[in-house]
Order: C-alpha cells, then structure tokens, then sequence
C-alpha cells in the first residue's frame, strides 16, 4: 500500500491511496473460509463446500468490503499519523476517482478531499475584555413581584357575579365573520383575568355577568399584548387561529382577596431567612430578581468574549470544502442553496471549535466536561441527608436519564456553559455597566450585525 497527500489549494489537499492486493486478500480469504464454514448446499456436507463454488457466490461482495474496510483504516491511520488535524470528513474526489471493477481490478487506486484545519493561537492575553452588564432592579419591578406573591397567596372566592378586577375560567370558541360559532373552530380552555383587558367596552361586557353567561370578544384587540391572548388561547405566536373572534362562556368566576405585607407573608415565601420588615423582605425580592439576571448577564458577557475572540482571530477556512461536506453530512436534507444561507452561522461554528481546542488544550480541566461531571450534576438533584448514599434505585435513574442522548446533551451544555462563565470571570477583563432590566433585555434582545 501507497498513501501520498498532494496540496490541492489553501488549507485542501488530495490524499491517494493506492491498494495493492496483498493489501486485502489475506482478510478476503479468511472471511471466504468463514463462509465456507456456514455454507448449505444441496449434496455437500456442511462446510464441505468446494472453496471455488464459494468465491463464485461470495467472493466479489467479500472483496469489495474488505476493500472498503481496509482504504478506510488506512486513511484513518495516515491521518492520525501523520498528525494533520482534518475539518469534517475526508470526501471522495469526484474528478480523479474511477468506477470500480472488482471483476477484473486487483488494485486499486482511491483519491481523497480533506479540508486542513489552520493553526489558532491562544486568544487569552491582557487585551481580552467586555461589558459586564449589572442589573438593577427598579422599585416598581419589587412593586409587582410583591404584588403577584400577595395574589398567589392570597384568598379565592367564587362569586355569583364578576367584577372588573376578577379573573374568569371558561371555553373560548371560534366565530365566524357573523359571530357564528364556527363548527369545525378552534375551541380551547382558557383563564381570562379582567385587568388584562385593555378595551373598557369589553370589561364592561363581562363586569356583572354570572356562571353560563357568554360574551363576545376578538382578544387580540381587547387584550394589552399578544403574548397574553397566545396565552389565553394556548397557541403559539403565528398561528392562524390569533385575531379571530371568540365566544367566551363563563365556567367560574374567581376573585382574589390579596394577602397582606408582614411576617407571615414573608415566612411562607422565605421560610429559611426569618424576615422581619417589609424592608427586609423587598431587598430579599430585589437580592433574587437581580440573581436571576445576573446569570443571564454572566451568558451575555461570555457570549460576547466568544464573538470577540472569534473577530479577532481572523481565521480563515477553506469554505467551499465545508459546504460540500456540510451538503453531503445532512444527507439529502439540505440543497447547496440553503447551506449558502446559512453558512456564516456554521462558519461561525466552525471557528470557535478550532479556538475551543486550543483553550482546552492550554487550560485542560477547567475547561472540560467529562460524563462523570454530568452524572454527578445529575446525582445532585436528589436531597439526600449527610452520609446517605445514593440508592441502587437512584443510581438506575440517573443511568436512564443518561441513556436519553438529548438529555445528556442538555446538561453537558450547562456544565459547558459553567465552566467558561467562571473561566473567563477569571481571565477576561470586565468593564462593568448598570442597566436597568428592561434595558438588558432590550441589549440581549438586540439582533447582531
């Protein structure tokens, strides 16, 4: 056997292998007696067969797998030898390869694309840094979270009649352009809270209305926003069945009487931190929303790191190469055109993968995830007592969940993303800036160009 590699452009190359047949037909002639072995035909005896009889049979299907097998090994071995860090897969050369005649070939010459990876330096250095966004919680945010806890725990009765500041449980049904309802509509369940409602016409029309009653109503014009009338629908945004009118038939009326600011409101929201003020208690709200944010600030700052890193390093890739694999990798699923479209955002993969290995291999551990990680993140989610250990029952759970790849994937990407908040808080410089939350989510909500 012959591998030579031949530079085809800018980070490409062609590898040829030429197979001679003492390459393959030892590993041929051993699968062809194993045939013989099993072999049944009618006057031989169980692996009496006549060798030649099972080479007429068996010989070119054998041959041309062994063959496969061996082009295959050897291309994996020379890569790996040879050290060259290969993007993708090696594709067959389309202009140089030949059709194959295993009748009458016994060598073999196979030609090869591979795309080279470029070399990457460390991008971690004294210049790397981005905005750390600090989120403020303003008053009026701790006004309405103290607000929805008074509701949530507070008392529900079920009056006769509705007021405007009562939520509704009932049946929405679909119409038609004459307030018919349609027979084949959408009709679904939904709970309707009054303030919600926008238009004071349609508070008025189901203010004083009673359980059986119904009303008319379009929720998309009626409601302050559409992500309340997908909710009250329980349909998704686009959907067809949106901005169509509906008629609501009243199930239940539900009125809250909210409960009130002290001790026993706060013990039963935070029972482990003993509040004694209402002060006390909105710091403790402000303390937990501003945690909440405060991770996705931390993703924010990382993601940004990463976009940084990635314009500086100005890598260049061999393109036309990863479009055909890409194209070639999605088996039929995807045309060349729609890989066009989307090739910056693979481009992007790409790239950072190649910087990633680099990290990795500098920085190793702090870095990297291994499935023992993921089991114990897993195992962690189980409270268990100081020197308790996990049950068989648990450690059989744990191995399902595991056993689901999608939901393997899913922790891995959340220890992943654990690791480079705490690296780069460690490595990277931070400028940090106050915002408020509306405007990080206007920040992170922002498309980039």
């Amino acid at each position: 056997m012959n591998i030579t590699l031949e530079e085809s452009g800018k980070l490409t190359a062609v590898v040829h292998i030429n197979l001679k047949e003492e390459d393959y037909s030892g590993k041929v002639n051993e699968q062809l007696k194993e045939y013989r072995k099993k072999a049944q035909m009618p006057g031989f005896r169980p692996g009496m067969v006549p060798m030649g009889m099972v080479k007429k049979m068996y010989g070119k299907a054998v041959m041309a797998d062994e063959v496969n097998k061996a082009v295959s090994e050897a291309l994996n071995e020379y890569l790996y030898n040879e050290k060259i860090n290969v993007l993708g897969n090696p594709l067959p050369n389309e202009e140089k390869s030949t059709i194959i005649d295993f009748d009458q070939q016994n060598e073999f010459d196979f030609y090869f694309d591979i795309a080279i990876a470029p070399e990457v330096e460390n991008p971690v250095d004294d210049k790397l840094k981005a905005t750390y966004y600090k989120i403020k919680v303003t008053e009026e945010e701790i006004d309405r979270a103290v607000q929805d806890m008074q509701k949530r725990l507070g008392k529900h009765e079920h009056p006769e009649t509705a007021e405007e500041t009562d939520s509704l449980e009932g049946t929405l049904r679909q119409l038609d352009d004459d307030k018919n309802v349609l027979a084949e509509g959408y009709t679904t369940e939904g709970s309707l809270a009054l303030p919600d409602v926008k238009l004071k016409t349609v508070v008025k029309e189901f203010t004083g209305k009673s359980k059986g009653d119904k009303v008319v109503f379009n929720p998309k014009r009626a409601l302050k926003d559409e992500a309340l009338e997908e909710a009250l629908l329980n349909l998704e945004n686009g959907d067809e069945k949106l901005g169509s009118d509906y008629e609501f038939e009243i199930k239940d009326i539900v009125r809250t009487e909210e409960a009130e600011v002290n001790e026993e409101l706060f013990n039963q929201i935070y029972p482990a931190d003993e509040l004694k003020t209402e002060e006390d208690f909105r710091n403790r709200i402000r303390q937990e929303l501003e945690g909440h944010y405060q991770k996705d600030a931390d993703k924010k700052f990382v993601s940004d790191l990463i976009d940084s890193i990635i314009e500086k390093a100005n890598i260049e890739l061999p393109d036309a190469f990863l479009k055909r694999w890409l194209v070639e990798n999605n088996q039929g699923k995807a045309t060349m055109e729609q890989i066009e479209g989307q090739y910056d955002s693979y481009a992007q993969t790409f790239k950072w993968q190649l910087i990633e290995a680099k990290l990795i291999e500098a920085y190793g551990d702090a870095l990297r995830v291994t499935r023992d990680d993921v089991r114990n993140k897993l195992k962690s989610y189980f409270q268990l007592p100081e020197g308790v250990e996990p049950s068989k029952e648990m450690d059989g759970l744990v191995d399902q969940l595991l056993s689901n790849e999608q939901e393997y994937q899913r922790h891995f990407a959340e220890l992943m993303d654990e690791r480079y908040i705490t690296f780069f808080k460690e490595k990277a410089g931070k400028e940090e800036k106050e915002v408020t939350t509306d405007e990080f989510v206007k920040i992170i909500s922002t498309p980039k160009n």
